[in-house]
């Protein structure tokens, strides 16, 4: 959310992000069209730093090695060569494919987004796991865990749906950003979306670890 507001009320868009060291990565035709994910992944990278920095360890100096590594892991899935990574492309490509085959464009843009999310999730779960060097409870029933991931990966699906929902339904809430800045309304409408998508997956892994 904090990410959100920054974007938003501090006038960043295309143009100053391109005019930085960002520019090689932050362009083109997903940056422009799937922006709102770049609050997942800030999202994602800041889960995996608070499990290195807030979960007891004894390995815990090893975090110093394998939180970078995750980060990385996470960043190169979502950004490489470009914005959006394999991430966005697996989403664009599954539900194109879907809509060539005649399949609705609604229910084609949500399979997308469900075909990305277990690509992220894997990502992120990955490197959470990695940063623990193992699981946080490894007592915990595998029927359990199992619903605890399925659990995490709707509400993965459910913030990608909510951030990019306005866009797919003509609604210009977030105005024409990334191209020009968000005027405050259109920020602060950033800033609400952002934690309804987040919230869900924020408390299951408050609760569950």
């Amino acid at each position: 959310m904090i990410a959100a507001a920054a974007l938003g009320f501090g006038g960043i868009s295309r143009f100053e992000i391109q005019a930085g060291s960002f520019a090689p990565i932050l362009h083109g035709f997903f940056f422009n069209t799937f922006a709102p994910l770049m609050i997942l992944v800030i999202y994602a990278v800041a889960r995996i730093v608070a499990v290195a920095l807030l979960e007891p360890s004894d390995l815990a100096l090893a975090r110093f090695v394998t939180a970078p590594l995750a980060a990385a892991a996470l960043l190169v899935a979502a950004l490489y060569p470009t914005f959006g990574g394999i991430i966005a492309r697996s989403a664009f490509f599954s539900g194109g494919m879907m809509f060539i085959e005649g399949m609705m464009l609604g229910a084609a843009w949500l399979i997308g987004i469900a075909f990305a999310a277990i690509i992220f999730g894997f990502v992120l779960g990955a490197g959470v796991i990695f940063v623990r060097l193992g699981f946080a409870e490894p007592g915990r029933p595998p029927r359990t865990r199992l619903a605890t991931g399925l659990m995490r990966y709707v509400a993965l699906v459910f913030a990608g749906l909510i951030l990019l929902l306005p866009g797919q339904t003509g609604i210009s809430l977030y105005g024409d950003w990334p191209v020009w800045p968000m005027q405050p309304r259109e920020a602060a409408a950033l800033t609400a979306f952002s934690l309804i998508a987040l919230a869900p997956h924020a408390m299951i892994v408050r609760r569950h670890g």
